[in-house]
């Protein structure tokens, strides 16, 4: 059922192009008829302090992060352990 619904629209789809009653791709994110040119962001420098800074920063926070992860995991494990064996 999936592969010939599928099927019959990919062929509607064929004709209606085939006759000039749809036009191709105009309906996706603004139509492709409008083209955007490309603006590439620039970084700014940075100096190496800073970068060692945020880094240290975001060990600090993954690591808290983690001690919190593992001692609600070891609770919940404690809970269930409790309302199992009970």
């Amino acid at each position: 059922m999936g592969i010939s619904s599928m099927n019959a629209s990919i062929n509607y789809n064929r004709k209606q192009l085939k006759n000039g009653k749809r036009k191709p791709f105009t309906k996706m994110n603004g139509g492709s008829r409008h083209k955007k040119a490309y603006k590439p962001y620039i970084l700014p420098e940075v100096p190496p302090h800073v970068l060692r800074r945020v880094r240290i920063k975001t060990k600090r926070e993954n690591r808290r992060l983690l001690i919190k992860k593992s001692i609600i995991g070891f609770i919940v494990l404690v809970i269930l352990l409790y309302v199992m064996y009970f």
